[in-house]
C-alpha cells in the first residue's frame, strides 16, 4: 500500500514526465526543436542584420512579460489538474471504437470481408481521421467565438497579450475537456466503423497511429503559431494550410482580423465558410482582448473560476429582460 509521501512523489513524477516526455503535448522536445530550426531560418533570411539569433528567439520583454508568466503558471496548473482530476473525465478513443463496432455488429451484422491490403486500410483511416478531427476542431473553435457561454471560456486563450509556445496551454479546463472529448469521439467513431468493416484489420496501434500525421505537423513549426516569429506560407498555400502568421492574425485585436482563421491545420474550412484571411508582408499586431471583454484577472484562481461565472450569466437570461419579454408578450396577446 502506498504511503502519502509515495503518492505525492508519484504525482510529481507524472507531472515531470508529462512536461518533458509526452509526445502528445505541443511542447514536447521534437516539436520545439522543429520550431527552433524554422525560427532560425526566418532570422537568417529576414532579421540577421538587425541582431543576433539569441535575442531574436528569446527577447526578455516577451518571455518574461506578465502575460507569459501567467501562461507558465497555467501550464503547471493544467498539468496537475489533468493528472489528478480531468483525466477521469477524458473520453477513451479505443472504448468509443469498440462500442461503435459492437453496436454495428449487433444491429447490422457482419459484412463479407473486403479484400484490401492492411496498409491501405491503415492509410485510409489515418488520413480520414486526421481530416475529420481537424474539421471538428474548426467547428468547435468557430462555435467558441459565436456562442456567448462558450466565448466566455474561450476568452481565457484570447486574453494572452504576448504569444509563446506555452500559450497553447492557456485554455480553460472545461474548454480543454470539450475539445479533447470531441477529438476522441471523432476518431473513435471512425475507428469503430473501420473495425466493423474490416474485423481484425485495425489494431489499437493503428488507432493511436492516427496521430502520426499530427506528429509530423507539429514538428513542422506548429509552435510558431503562438510566437513572435512571422512565418507566412504564401497566398496559394494559405488557402490550404493554416500558417503560423495566419493564427497570429486570429489573435489580433484589430477589427479587420475579427472572425478570421479558425482552422488548426487546414485553411480549406475557413475558405469554404468565408472566414479565411490570407497574410502577406509582416503586419504589426496587438494581442489580447479589447476593453470591456476581459472576464478574469491575471491570476490562476480567477482564470479558473471567473469565466465559469461569466458563462453561467450569459447562459441565463437576466430577470429584468425576462420580465420585459413576458410583459411584451402579454401586451401583444389578443383579448379573449
Amino acid at each position: 500500500m502506498l504511503t502519502e509521501g509515495e503518492g505525492l512523489l508519484g504525482h510529481l513524477r507524472d507531472v515531470l514526465d508529462r512536461l518533458l516526455h509526452a509526445s502528445a503535448d505541443r511542447i514536447a522536445l521534437p516539436y520545439l526543436l522543429g520550431s527552433l530550426v524554422l525560427a532560425s531560418l526566418v532570422w537568417w533570411l529576414r532579421a540577421r542584420r538587425t541582431g543576433n539569433l539569441w535575442r531574436f528567439l528569446f527577447p526578455k520583454a516577451l518571455w518574461w512579460h506578465p502575460s507569459a508568466r501567467l501562461d507558465y503558471a497555467l501550464l503547471l496548473t493544467r498539468t496537475v489538474l489533468d493528472i489528478t482530476l480531468l483525466s477521469s473525465l477524458a473520453v477513451s478513443t479505443t472504448a468509443v471504437s469498440f462500442f461503435v463496432a459492437r453496436t454495428l455488429w449487433r444491429h447490422a451484422g457482419i459484412l463479407p470481408t473486403l479484400q484490401l491490403d492492411p496498409w491501405v486500410i491503415t492509410a485510409a483511416f489515418s488520413i480520414s481521421a486526421f481530416v475529420a478531427e481537424d474539421f471538428v476542431r474548426f467547428g468547435l473553435h468557430r462555435l467558441a467565438h459565436r456562442w456567448p457561454p462558450f466565448w466566455e471560456l474561450h476568452k481565457v486563450h484570447h486574453s494572452a497579450e504576448v504569444l509563446t509556445p506555452v500559450t497553447i496551454f492557456r485554455v480553460h479546463p472545461i474548454e480543454g475537456v470539450i475539445n479533447s472529448s470531441a477529438a476522441a469521439l471523432t476518431v473513435g467513431v471512425l475507428g469503430g466503423v473501420v473495425t466493423w468493416l474490416f474485423p481484425g484489420k485495425l489494431s489499437a496501434w493503428s488507432i493511436s497511429g492516427t496521430y502520426a500525421l499530427q506528429y509530423v505537423w507539429n514538428i513542422l513549426g506548429t509552435n510558431l503559431r503562438h510566437s513572435h516569429v512571422w512565418l507566412s506560407y504564401g497566398r496559394a498555400l494559405e488557402h490550404i494550410l493554416i500558417s503560423p502568421a495566419q493564427h497570429q492574425v486570429h489573435h489580433s485585436i484589430d477589427p479587420k482580423h475579427h472572425h478570421a482563421n479558425y482552422g488548426s491545420v487546414f485553411a480549406v474550412w475557413d475558405w469554404i465558410y468565408g472566414s479565411l484571411y490570407v497574410t502577406g508582408p509582416r503586419e504589426r499586431l496587438a494581442f489580447g482582448l479589447v476593453d470591456g471583454e476581459r472576464n478574469h484577472r491575471s491570476n490562476v484562481l480567477s482564470v479558473l473560476v471567473s469565466p465559469c461565472v461569466a458563462a453561467a450569466r450569459t447562459a441565463t437570461p437576466r430577470r429584468s429582460n425576462l420580465r420585459s419579454a413576458i410583459h411584451e408578450r402579454g401586451r401583444r396577446a389578443p383579448a379573449p
